[in-house]
């Protein structure tokens, strides 16, 4: 597939104000860089509420598309507005119901009903990526909080019975176009597969039982472990946050923090 991956300069940041900051799409272009060679990403977005996951979501996405002719599959539920920006369904039969424009975004939003308290089904966005894989076509599911909201999909740290199209997206997707953007606060709580089969993780401030899970999985290796929870978080001015560290399993840490330029 053909690359849109930009190479932007490296921003010094003097002394005084910090450690030295790299443009966030560097990292992008790195973690997505799969799909240059026909598999599909499986990418991890954590740390602490407030510090810029969202941002470098999106960010990620629109490097996608820019990479991939596929679709993105967003489940983004959580506020009244949405907080991705494509053509957006209540579900999956909405979706069938409603075709979406083929010369439109190739960003799928599904919303459930904020206003009315119901979640988008996550579960259903999966198998409706499987149905194209199926087709020969590529998809990156996107759950921006894996976790919060979703007790029907895990317990305990576990998948719940029932819950298939997921996890399969994870062992089994990569080899298929069938990719993974997921975000979490709370890794503990995270099922294993996520950890197992991401090629990288984004990480962002983020403390105690979170650091201790990513320790426990292998990612912390290189000193990442004494810089994450001095990363800038809620405490800081918002146009301070959204510095990130890129994580991969049994790797050491690359030594650099990262900043996408529309947080800054």
């Amino acid at each position: 597939m053909a690359s849109g991956a930009q190479s932007p300069k490296t921003t010094a940041v003097p002394p005084s104000a910090g450690p030295q900051i790299h443009p966030g799409e560097l990292a992008a272009a790195e973690v997505l860089r799969p799909l240059t060679y026909g598999e599909a990403p499986q990418i991890g977005v954590l740390g602490d509420t407030g510090t810029g996951k969202t941002t470098a979501m999106v960010e990620l996405v629109k490097l996608y598309l820019r990479m991939s002719p596929g679709f993105v599959l967003v489940t983004d539920d959580k506020e009244r507005k949405a907080r991705f920006e494509g053509q957006e369904r209540r579900d999956v039969r909405d979706l069938a119901e409603h075709p979406p424009d083929p010369h439109g975004s190739r960003v799928l939003v599904f919303r459930g009903d904020p206003v009315a308290g119901v979640d988008a089904n996550p579960e259903e966005v999966a198998a409706l990526a499987w149905r194209r894989a199926a087709r020969g076509r590529a998809s990156l599911i996107v759950n921006d909080e894996l976790i919060a909201g979703r007790e029907a999909i895990v317990k305990s740290r576990q998948w719940r019975k029932g819950i298939t199209w997921i996890p399969r997206s994870f062992t089994k997707g990569r080899a298929v176009g069938v990719g993974d953007l997921w975000g979490a606060q709370s890794p503990g709580d995270v099922p294993i597969e996520p950890f197992e089969q991401s090629n990288a993780i984004i990480c962002f401030r983020l403390g105690g039982l979170g650091l201790a899970k990513l320790s426990e999985r292998n990612y912390l290796d290189g000193g990442a472990e004494a810089v994450i929870p001095t990363l800038p978080g809620m405490e800081a001015p918002p146009a301070s946050r959204g510095a990130f560290v890129v994580l991969r399993r049994g790797q050491p840490w690359d030594g650099r923090i990262y900043r996408f330029a529309r947080a800054a």
